[in-house]
C-alpha cells in the first residue's frame, strides 16, 4: 500500500483542529463571562492549539500505519467531541466505574472506529475541499466568538445610585476593628465610619449557599428550602438582581468559591457572572481542557481563589461599567480555612500534640500544635480582607464613583477559634461564634455617618434594605414576593430600630436526600437550639452566659416562638450528590468524608 502524504495528512489535521476548535470556541463564549478580545484570543489559541496538536499525532501514527489514515483523522476527531461531550453532558453526575460511563464511551469509541472505516477513501478524494470546510468553520466560530462575547450595554446611571456589596465568607464580626477587635482593618473601619454598623448581626446559616441566598433574597433557609451547599436554587425570582436588572442595572457577580458556582443557580439574571477560578477566564469549559481537568484535578473541578483574582476582574466590571447604573457583587473566600494569607509567612510551632484540625486541611497544617498561631493566621487573612475591599474602595474613587455607590459590607457566617472544642470550623453549629456576622453600609447622604444600630439584626435584612433605598420594594412585582426580612432603611437614616428574633438552620447530615434540619432561635436576651435528629432542645441565657456553655432551663417560653414560625416552613430542598459535586464541596470542608 502506497504511504500516504506527510503533507496532505498535516493540512488536513490543520484545517480539522482549526475549524472544530474555533466552532467550539464560537458556540461556548458568552457575553456572561465578561469576555474581553484577549480571552477569546486565549480561547481560540488553547482549543484550536490542542485540538490540533491531537490530531497531528494521528497523522502521524496514521502514515506510519498506513492503514486508513484520512479515516483515523475524521474518526479521532469525531471521538474526542462525542466522547466529551457524553462525559460531561449527559453522565457528568455518575462515576468512571459506572457501566453507563465506560459503556458508553465503549460505544462512542466503536462507532469512531467504523466512522473512520467508512470515510477513509472519501475523505482522501475529497480532502481538499473538507480541508477549505474546516476553514470555513473555524472563521464562523471566530465570528460567533467576537459576537457572542460582546458585553450587553448598560443604560446611564442618571440619578440612581450603584450597588457596591461584599461578602467575605468566614468573617466574624469579632475580629474586625470597628467591632473591638486588636485586628487593624482601615478599610472596614472607615467604611463604618462613613457609614452605618449594624451592632449585633445574626447570620441565618453557617455555611456558604443558604446564607448567601438569604442575602439576596430575604429569605432564611426555613423559607427557602435551602439549607445545604450544593443545591440547585431553581428559578428564583426573589434574588435581589432580578430586580435591579429590570430597573436598568447592569449585573455582575464575581465569586471565589464552589457554593456559589453557576451550576446551581446562582447566575440567573446577572450580565456577568464570573465563577470560573482558573487563571484564564471560562478555559474550563472547553471539552478538551475539561478532559484535562479530569486527570489533574480533584474533584473535577477548580473549588476556590485567591480574592486578589476576584478584585482584579471585578475592577474590569467598573471600568466597563463606569457610566452605568451598575450592582456589583464581589465574594472573597479568603477566610475561609486553611489560613493561608500570602502576606503571612507559614511558620507554626510543630512541637507537642498536633492539634485536632478539620479533616480538608493540608497535611503540614495538620501539624500545628498551637491555637494562638492559628488565631492569628486567621486575622492575617481578614487583614487581606480588607486590603482588597479597599482595591475596590480607591477604585470607585478613582473614578469618581464613590459617592454614587452605595456599598454593603457583610459575611455569610463565621468561624469556631475553639469554642465548644470545635477547632477552625464551622457549619455543625448554631453556636453564635459562627453565626455573629458584621454588617455595615455607607450610603452617603442617606446613612448617618458613624452611627452604630444596637438592635439586633439579621443578614435577611439586605435585600429588603437595598431594594427600599433604591425605591423599588412598592412595585407589584417586589410586593408580590414574601421575604422575612426587614428594611433596615430608617435605621440607617438614625432613626430607632427595634430587636427581632433570627431563626437560623443548618443540615445535622449532609448530602441526604431528606437531611434532618437543626433551628436556633435567638434573641438579644435567649436562644434556644433545637436538633432536626432527634428533637434534642437546650436553651442558653445570652445576657449571664454570652459562651452559650450551660442549659438556662428557658425552652418552654422560647420554644412555642420557634414553632410558630415554622408553621410555614418551606420544604428541605436536597442537594445535589454526583460525585463532582461531592469531591469538590468535601475538599472545602462542607462534606465529612466519614459521614458520607
Amino acid at each position: 500500500m502506497r504511504r500516504p502524504s506527510l503533507a496532505s495528512l498535516m493540512i488536513l489535521a490543520l484545517a480539522l483542529g482549526f475549524g472544530s476548535g474555533a466552532l467550539e470556541v464560537g458556540l461556548r463564549a458568552s457575553s456572561q463571562r465578561g469576555m474581553g478580545p484577549g480571552d477569546v484570543a486565549a480561547w481560540v489559541a488553547v482549543s484550536v492549539g490542542l485540538t490540533t496538536g491531537l490530531l497531528a499525532v494521528v497523522a502521524l501514527i496514521g502514515r506510519l500505519v498506513r492503514r486508513k489514515p484520512y479515516g483515523m483523522l475524521v474518526g479521532s476527531l469525531f471521538f474526542v467531541h462525542a466522547a466529551l461531550w457524553y462525559r460531561f453532558d449527559i453522565v457528568l453526575n455518575n462515576f468512571g466505574s459506572d457501566p453507563k460511563v465506560w459503556g458508553g464511551l465503549l460505544l462512542i469509541l466503536a462507532l469512531s472506529i467504523l466512522v473512520g472505516l467508512a470515510l477513509d477513501s472519501l475523505v482522501e478524494r475529497g480532502r481538499m475541499a473538507i480541508s477549505l470546510l474546516g476553514l470555513a468553520a473555524g472563521a464562523l466560530g471566530l465570528s460567533l466568538a467576537v459576537a457572542r462575547s460582546a458585553p450587553e450595554e448598560g443604560q446611564p446611571r442618571g440619578t440612581r445610585k450603584n450597588i457596591l456589596v461584599v461578602t467575605v465568607d468566614t468573617l466574624r464580626a469579632d475580629r474586625i476593628a470597628p467591632y473591638g477587635a486588636d485586628n487593624p482593618t482601615p478599610t472596614f473601619s472607615r467604611l463604618a465610619r462613613e457609614g452605618v454598623l449594624f451592632e449585633t448581626v445574626v447570620a441565618t446559616a453557617p455555611t456558604t449557599e443558604p446564607s448567601h441566598l438569604a442575602i439576596f433574597t430575604g429569605q432564611p433557609p426555613f423559607q427557602s428550602g435551602v439549607v445545604a451547599n450544593g443545591t440547585k436554587l431553581g428559578d428564583r425570582p426573589a434574588l435581589l438582581w432580578h430586580a435591579l436588572k429590570q430597573a436598568g442595572y447592569s449585573t455582575g457577580g464575581f465569586v471565589a468559591g464552589f457554593p456559589l458556582h453557576g451550576r446551581f443557580g446562582w447566575s440567573q439574571g446577572m450580565d456577568v457572572y464570573d465563577d470560573d477560578f482558573g487563571s484564564f477566564r471560562g478555559l474550563h469549559s472547553l471539552s478538551i481542557v475539561k478532559a484535562w481537568d479530569q486527570l489533574t484535578l480533584p474533584g473535577h473541578t477548580l473549588r476556590e481563589r485567591r480574592g486578589d483574582q476576584v478584585v482584579g476582574r471585578a475592577l474590569g466590571f467598573i471600568d466597563q461599567h463606569r457610566d452605568d447604573a451598575f450592582f456589583l457583587w464581589v465574594h472573597l473566600f479568603d477566610p475561609h480555612a486553611p489560613y493561608e494569607a500570602p502576606d503571612h509567612p507559614f511558620d507554626p510551632p510543630t512541637d507537642g500534640q498536633p492539634l485536632t484540625l478539620p479533616f480538608y486541611w493540608p497535611p503540614a497544617h495538620k501539624a500545628i500544635t498551637s491555637t494562638d498561631w492559628l488565631v492569628e493566621a486567621y486575622d492575617a487573612e481578614i487583614r487581606y480582607t480588607d486590603a482588597l475591599v479597599g482595591q475596590l474602595v480607591e477604585a470607585l474613587r478613582m473614578r469618581n464613583l464613590l459617592d454614587e455607590t452605595i456599598i454593603v459590607l457583610t459575611a455569610d457566617h463565621g468561624e469556631s477559634l475553639t469554642e465548644h472544642d470545635y477547632l477552625f470550623d464551622h457549619g455543625d453549629t448554631l453556636h453564635d461564634p459562627s453565626l455573629l456576622i458584621p454588617l455595615i453600609v455607607r450610603y452617603p447622604g442617606v446613612a448617618r455617618p458613624g452611627h452604630r444600630v444596637p438592635c439586633q439584626v439579621s443578614n435577611e435584612d439586605v435585600t429588603p434594605t437595598l431594594l427600599s433605598l433604591l425605591g423599588l420594594a412598592d412595585l407589584p412585582e417586589q410586593k408580590a414576593i414574601e421575604r422575612a426580612g426587614r428594611d433596615l432603611s430608617s435605621a440607617l437614616r438614625g432613626a430607632s430600630c427595634t430587636d427581632a428574633p433570627v431563626v437560623s438552620s443548618t443540615v445535622s447530615e449532609r448530602f441526604v436526600d431528606e437531611p434532618p434540619v437543626d433551628f436556633s432561635y435567638r434573641v438579644p436576651q435567649r436562644k434556644l437550639i433545637r436538633r432536626g435528629a432527634d428533637g434534642a432542645q437546650i436553651c442558653h441565657d445570652l445576657a449571664a452566659d454570652p459562651g452559650e456553655l450551660a442549659d438556662a432551663g428557658c425552652a418552654p417560653q422560647v420554644a412555642p416562638l420557634l414553632d410558630a414560625v415554622l408553621e410555614g416552613r418551606t420544604q428541605t430542598l436536597a442537594p445535589q450528590t454526583d460525585s463532582a459535586t461531592n469531591a469538590a464541596l468535601e475538599a472545602l470542608g462542607y462534606i465529612d468524608p466519614d459521614q458520607e
